[in-house]
C-alpha cells in the first residue's frame, strides 16, 4: 500500500519548546487532517485497552481505534509508554512530552472484521532519533487513496501553518518511503536522514510538490522572486522567517514529467550531487518523482 508522508525538520530548542510544539502536532494537527475520525476516536467507547500488549480484539469489527505512545530516555535507557487514544487517556500523552522523548505518536486505525487494526487512516509523529538529536521531524502518514484533493489541501495548510512556526531546515509532501528519506536521498545518498539533516541549510534533502525551501537556500536561489521567475509554479509563499513554501501544481498527481523537471532545474544548485539510481524493485513502488540528470 502506498502512503503520502509529510515531514518538517528543524532543530530541536529545548524539552519545553518540543513539549507544546509537540502536543499540538499529535492532536490538534490530527484533527486538522481527519477531524470526524480523530474525533470519533477520542470519544469511542467499548475500546480494549489491554490489545496495546496482548493479542486480543481492540474493539467491535468496524470501528475506529487508535493509540498514543511515547519514547521516553531516561537514566540510559529507552521506556516505551503507550495508551489507547481516548479524551481520558490524552492528559498521559501531554505528561510523556514533559520527558526527555525520542519519539512521540498518535494513529487512527479502522479495525478490521476481527476487532484488529485494519486500515491505517493516520499517523502522527515527532522524532528525535539517536543521532540526530539536535533535530526535530515532525511527520504525518495517510494512504495514497485516501489522499484526494480535499486531504491535499488539509496537509498543505497544515505544512505551512507549522513551517511559519519552526523555521524548518526543509519540509516536503511526498510518498513514504523506508527510514524517512527523501527520494533524492534514496536515490543519490547519503544513506541516512540524519547525514543530511546537519547540512540542511546548505544542501536541500530533495524536492517534491509541495516543499518548503530555508531561508539559506531560498537567498542562494534569488529570493522568492527569483523563485517565481524561474517558472510556472502553482504557489510561491515567503514564510515570515524568508523561507519558501513552493508548491509546484495544483494536485499531488500532477506533479509529473515537465513539472519535474522545471523544479529540478530550480533547485539544482542546492542539491547534493551525483547520478540518482534506478532499481530493480521500482515497478513494485510508489513511481519516481525525481529527474533523473546530475546536477554537475
Amino acid at each position: 500500500m502506498r502512503e503520502i508522508r509529510c515531514e518538517i525538520d528543524a532543530e530541536y530548542r529545548g524539552t519545553e519548546a518540543l513539549a507544546d510544539l509537540a502536543w499540538r502536532w499529535l492532536t490538534e494537527g490530527a484533527e486538522r487532517l481527519e477531524e470526524e475520525p480523530f474525533a470519533a476516536v477520542l470519544d469511542s467507547t467499548g475500546q480494549v485497552e489491554e490489545s496495546l500488549k496482548k493479542s486480543v480484539p481492540c474493539g467491535p469489527p468496524g470501528s475506529l481505534w487508535g493509540f498514543l505512545s511515547a519514547h521516553i530516555v531516561g537514566r540510559g535507557r529507552i521506556s516505551n509508554r503507550s495508551r489507547v487514544l481516548t479524551r481520558k487517556n490524552l492528559p498521559m500523552l501531554r505528561k510523556w512530552l514533559s520527558l526527555d522523548v525520542q519519539l512521540a505518536e498518535t494513529a487512527v486505525y479502522r479495525l478490521d472484521d476481527r476487532g484488529m487494526p485494519g486500515e491505517e487512516l493516520l499517523r502522527m509523529g515527532v522524532a528525535r532519533d539517536e543521532s540526530s538529536r539536535d533535530w526535530v521531524r515532525l511527520s504525518a502518514v495517510t494512504p495514497e487513496q485516501r489522499f484526494g484533493s480535499a486531504a491535499q489541501a488539509s496537509m498543505t495548510e497544515l505544512l505551512r501553518d507549522f513551517s511559519q512556526e519552526v523555521d524548518p531546515a526543509y519540509a516536503q509532501v511526498g510518498y513514504g518511503l523506508s527510514l524517512g528519506r527523501t527520494e533524492h536521498e534514496e536515490r543519490v545518498g547519503p544513506p541516512l536522514p540524519s547525514m543530511t539533516l546537519p547540512d540542511s541549510r546548505r544542501l536541500l534533502r530533495g524536492y517534491e510538490w509541495l516543499m518548503v525551501i530555508p531561508r539559506e537556500i531560498t537567498q542562494q536561489l534569488g529570493g522568492s522572486d527569483g523563485i517565481s521567475a524561474a517558472g510556472d509554479f502553482h504557489r510561491v509563499e515567503t514564510l515570515h522567517d524568508g523561507a519558501v513554501l513552493l508548491q509546484v501544481t495544483p494536485e499531488f498527481g500532477g506533479f509529473t514529467g515537465e513539472a519535474i523537471e522545471r523544479t529540478w532545474q530550480l533547485v539544482r544548485p542546492a542539491l547534493r550531487p551525483g547520478m540518482p539510481k534506478r532499481f530493480d524493485s521500482d515497478s513494485g513502488g510508489p513511481p519516481s518523482r525525481i529527474w533523473y540528470a546530475d546536477i554537475a
